[in-house]
């Protein structure tokens, strides 16, 4: 009787054991891979929310849209503020980051590096009887883009 292994028999025993750790290690950098991925996308949709409520912020008890002007699209939206001390209030891009100036300061980012901003407009629409202000844009990330089309009625 033989004590011990044959060389084929320890072959085929580290092949087999190669193939279940290459395939442990690919299934855990799937995982990982897929981890970043889902949290890059809740990091965008968190931005596009926060963009939103700033914006509709800034378009809360306007008193006047500075510009775009009437009828009109431009990058910047300019407005004042009904009983507040820090007019005007400026949303506009720069270097594809989103940023908010008040009482003519200096600008303020409100989007975090690595997420770029991209086509952003604002349209003022004058109707007989409301004020329309639209803001589109694009944000973007390295895993996914998605794209932002906010109107508020402001009278």
């Amino acid at each position: 009787m033989k004590n011990g292994f044959t060389l084929i028999e320890t072959l085929i025993y580290t092949m087999i054991v190669s193939v279940i750790i290459g395939s442990f290690l690919l299934i855990l950098y799937n995982l990982a891979a897929s981890a970043d991925r889902t949290l890059r996308n809740t990091d965008l949709s968190d931005q596009k929310q926060f963009i939103i409520q700033k914006a509709d912020w800034v378009l809360q008890s306007v008193s006047a849209v500075n510009s775009p002007a009437a009828g009109s699209s431009g990058a910047t939206l300019s407005v004042n503020k009904i009983g507040y001390g820090s007019n005007p209030v400026v949303l506009d891009l720069s270097g594809g980051v989103l940023r908010v100036a008040e009482a003519g300061g200096a600008p303020v980012a409100l989007t975090p590096a690595g997420i770029m901003v991209s086509n952003l407009v604002f349209t003022h629409t004058a109707l007989s009887n409301e004020t329309r202000i639209r803001m589109t844009l694009t944000l973007t990330n390295s895993a996914t883009s998605t794209s932002i089309d906010f109107t508020k009625i402001i009278k």
